[in-house]
């Protein structure tokens, strides 16, 4: 090969965990948030739907460690439930300083509707991919999403 072609190449490196799970993370969220939107809803807001579904009221922190969000951006969030009223927020028995959000009943039938919209682009998506595919991903990443003891 002449050395004029060899300086035009350019080298492309092999991709790495971080880069191929940043992809597909985004083709699925892109995906699933188009489905979402046909409905008026974002895929943070579903997220914090069913985060507020899996307890009897979640404190701000908690919502911010189980979005992976900062707090201004939960906050935002848990305003624009409120202001549907898809949410509440109540004082926390315990600490009186703390409020905790719960998921009123009109969110609870918003989620139904949300969960069956995400549950059809599942059940796409494992057509598409293959049933083992998606089960050993689904066993991967459940294995990295949970925390690391200390």
């Amino acid at each position: 090969m002449p050395v004029e072609q060899q300086a035009t190449q350019t080298v492309v490196p092999a991709a790495t965990l971080v880069e191929l799970l940043s992809v597909v993370s985004r083709r699925v969220a892109r995906g699933v948030g188009a489905v979402l939107a046909e409905d008026g809803a974002t895929l943070d807001t579903y997220r914090l739907m069913r985060a507020l579904a899996s307890g009897p009221g979640r404190s701000m922190s908690e919502l911010c460690a189980a979005l992976c969000v900062p707090a201004p951006t939960a906050t935002r969030l848990v305003d624009g439930l409120v202001d549907a009223a898809l949410a509440y927020r109540l004082p926390d028995p315990d600490d009186g300083r703390r409020v905790r959000v719960h998921l009123s009943a009109r969110g609870r039938t918003r989620l139904d509707r949300l969960e069956a919209l995400v549950s059809a682009h599942e059940a796409a998506l494992t057509t598409e991919l293959g049933q083992a595919r998606v089960a050993a991903l689904v066993t991967a990443l459940t294995d990295l999403a949970e925390p690391t003891p200390a």
